[in-house]
Order: structure tokens, then C-alpha cells, then sequence
């Protein structure tokens, strides 16, 4: 549930949500605006046979399905058929034939044709035939109107990306919570060697050029992602004429830390106005080493909690064994 309302209050993720529910919603209109097969009325007797077409327009194609029932002598074949009734402008495509024997080849070339016939007529009311030219009795019937291809792609697009883009959210959201708590783990060693430095007398860029040798002659594995971030910038901006408190400041905007931010903002006083950054950085250095005791302890409270799952079912376990002898020998 807390992972649903992040997602909510999620500008980034919403404002994407609306734009896809804005374009898909203008699809569905011009679908329901314009539709390319759209279909009139079918009119039916008492007996409930199809005997004619109510079209919609004659200035588009429309679309029936029906089912054909050919009273064949001694047999009733029944044919689906779909009936694409073309607009006045359109010209006779032709008929296809199919190879079959003898009698059944007849009545395609008869259905076909009288389907030619249909879709190419220009009466708004159309009745349908009873009987094929040879005069076998034919029987329409009406089936139920199938959704176009559109009406189902779009919904499972529209729910694909919207997944798409909540997941893609929560990987960023997750990739951003594990980088922020490896700058809070690795901030307060920062703050203390910037102290300890300056208070021997390096200035700021010197002190963190410093800083950021010693992560480059560690072994890439034990750096954390904070101090590879560090000695990449140093990298970066080295022979480049930047503030090295600049540098720091847009790194902490960058990654949105509080802690860092107000570092920066030490720096960049210490900087401008020549304030006394030492105490400052005594200060901030004592409070983050708190707020990291305080972080250890509540991890250590939380691994008891988790513990004690198993240890529940251990228990469980242990009770049933105990009991279950008493209770086979009942």
C-alpha cells in the first residue's frame, strides 16, 4: 500500500500516465467518430431470419456477419459469411473461387456471386435473397458483431504501458533509495577527513583532491558507490578552473541529500565569505556519525524482527513433532 501511494505522488510517473490516457482516449474517440466498418441495421422477420440490411451511410463501408443456411436437398449447409457492404464509389473486386467438387464448387460460385451482388449495391435498404439462382432455399441469419482489432490492442497497449512505466519507476525509485543511503554511509568519513585536512591547513580543493587519491589507490571492490562518485568527479573537473564546493553542491542537488547539501552550503560560505568551516565540519562530522549509530541500531532492530519469522516456524515445527506421536497412538 505505501508502495502504491509513492507511485501516486509520483509527479514524474502521473504526468507520463496522463499524457498515455490522453492519446489513447483521443483513439478511442476517433474510432467511435469514424469507424471504417461502421454497421447499420439487420432486419429480421417473425420467424427471426435475416430478410434485409438497413445501411447506416452510403458514403462508407460497413461491416455484417452473418450465417448462411443452404437447404441443400437432402442437407443444410450453412456458411459464415461476412458481408463488407462497399461505399457507392467503390468498384467490383471480383469473385474468388475455391476448388472443390462439382456441387459444392456451384453454390460457392452462386454465394459469391450473390455476395458481389450485396456488397456493391447502392440501395440504402437491402433485401436479402431467399433462394440462390438454381433456386435452392437459403436462410440468413444474424451473429453477434465482432470487436475490431483496434478495440482490443488498444486497452492492452494502454495497461502495458501504464505497467511499463510504474515498474520502470520503481527500479528508479529503488536505484535512487540505494545510492542515497550509500552517500549517507560514506558521508561522515567524508566530513571527517575534510576536517581533519583543513584543519591541518589544506584548503578545500587540495583536501578533497586528497581524499579522492586515496579512493583511487584502493582496490575497486571495496570502494562504495559515493566514493567511486567522488573520485569520477575529481576526474572530471580536474585542469578545469571549477569550484571544488560548486562541484560538491551540484552532486548533493543531484542526488537530493540533505545532509551533503548542508556540507555544500558550509563550503560554499567558507568559500564567499571566509567563514570558520572547521567548527562547522566538527559539528556536522559529530551529528552524522549519530545519525549513523542511529541507522545501524535500527537495522540491527529490524534484522530481530525478521528473525523471528523463522524461529515461529522452527516452533511450529517443533510442536507438531512433540504432539504428533500422541496423536497417532489415540
Amino acid at each position: 500500500m505505501s508502495k502504491f501511494k509513492e507511485l501516486i505522488h509520483n509527479k514524474k510517473l502521473m504526468s507520463g500516465i496522463y499524457a498515455v490516457t490522453l492519446v489513447t482516449a483521443l483513439l478511442v474517440l476517433a474510432l467511435a467518430i469514424k469507424g471504417p466498418e461502421e454497421s447499420g441495421k439487420l432486419i429480421v422477420d417473425g420467424s427471426g431470419n435475416v430478410i434485409g440490411i438497413d445501411r447506416n451511410s452510403l458514403k462508407r463501408s460497413e461491416r455484417y456477419d452473418l450465417s448462411l443456411y443452404i437447404d441443400d436437398e437432402t442437407e443444410t449447409i450453412c456458411r459464415d459469411v461476412t458481408l463488407v457492404l462497399q461505399a457507392n464509389a467503390a468498384e467490383n473486386a471480383g469473385v474468388k473461387l475455391s476448388a472443390k467438387d462439382e456441387r459444392e464448387a456451384a453454390i460457392d460460385v452462386a454465394v459469391d456471386s450473390m455476395i458481389s451482388e450485396i456488397e456493391y449495391s447502392k440501395e440504402k435498404k437491402i433485401s436479402l435473397p431467399s433462394a440462390l439462382p438454381d433456386g435452392t432455399n437459403v436462410r440468413w441469419s444474424g451473429t453477434q458483431q465482432k470487436a475490431g482489432p483496434a478495440a482490443v490492442i488498444i486497452p492492452l497497449v494502454y495497461a502495458a504501458l501504464v505497467v511499463i512505466m510504474a515498474v520502470s519507476t520503481m527500479r528508479e525509485d529503488k536505484t535512487a533509495a540505494e545510492e542515497r543511503k550509500a552517500i549517507l554511509k560514506g558521508l561522515p568519513r567524508f566530513c571527517n577527513q575534510l576536517f581533519l585536512m583543513m584543519n591541518a591547513g589544506l584548503i578545500l580543493s587540495d583536501a578533497f583532491d586528497t581524499i579522492t587519491d586515496s579512493y583511487r589507490g584502493s582496490k575497486e571492490e571495496n570502494l562504495s558507490s559515493f566514493e567511486r562518485d567522488l573520485a569520477d568527479l575529481r576526474e572530471a573537473t580536474c585542469g578545469h578552473r571549477i569550484s571544488t564546493a560548486h562541484v560538491i553542491n551540484e552532486y548533493a542537488v543531484r542526488h537530493d541529500v540533505k545532509e551533503l547539501i548542508r556540507i555544500s552550503a558550509i563550503l560554499n560560505e567558507n568559500e564567499k565569505r571566509g567563514s570558520d568551516v572547521i567548527e562547522s565540519l566538527a559539528r556536522e562530522s559529530r551529528y552524522l556519525w549519530d545519525e549513523r549509530k542511529t541507522v545501524a541500531r535500527e537495522c540491527g532492530k529490524a534484522i530481530d524482527t525478521k528473525m523471528s519469522y523463522p524461529l515461529g516456524l522452527l516452533l511450529i515445527l517443533l510442536i507438531v513433532i512433540t504432539i504428533a506421536p500422541a496423536l497417532l497412538n489415540m
